[in-house]
């Protein structure tokens, strides 16, 4: 088996040019909002992006990007951690969970529902970046109001079709 390479000091340049090319696929949307990108690896030597995409049942969803030492974690946040009926929200989860390709649900920071993804640092191109959003915001979409109904019940009110 061939593992991934390790990334180079030009690894985060080239990451920030494919994640810039994508936007300019979009620039007319308004689809994508915003990119922001922290320059400086954090402590462990991660670089960051963090892409801002507008949803239908939730209306920003937030995509974050890490480039680590062989691939480039992904990951949004479907739902803060839930309060209620835990068994039935986890069984929906991990039903859709055998469903989905690329993207798995996970339990993240703070105890909350997060879609992950990680993807070898040599095959994040353009157009596999744009499957991965497409995805996300697919998955959050089709995920959230379920398990919003669910997991936190007495706060959340399915909003009405627009």
């Amino acid at each position: 088996m061939e593992r991934a390479p390790l990334t180079d000091e030009d690894a985060a340049a080239r990451l920030d040019d494919t994640l810039r090319a994508w936007v300019a696929q979009w620039h007319a949307s308004s689809f994508v909002g915003e990119i922001e990108h922290q320059v400086l690896p954090d402590d462990r030597g991660h670089f960051h992006w963090l892409i801002r995409l507008k949803g239908e049942e939730r209306d920003v969803i937030t995509l974050w990007l890490s480039l680590r030492q062989r691939t480039v974690f992904a990951e949004t946040e479907v739902m803060p951690a839930p309060e209620e009926h835990h068994a039935e929200l986890f069984r929906f989860l991990l039903t859709k969970n055998h469903e989905m390709r690329e993207l798995h649900l996970a339990i993240g920071p703070e105890d909350g529902i997060y879609l992950v993804a990680q993807i070898p640092y040599a095959e994040l191109t353009v157009e596999r970046l744009d499957e991965l959003v497409g995805a996300t915001v697919h998955y959050v979409d089709e995920i959230f109001p379920t398990a919003m109904s669910m997991g936190l019940a007495s706060l959340y009110r399915r909003r009405r079709s627009r």
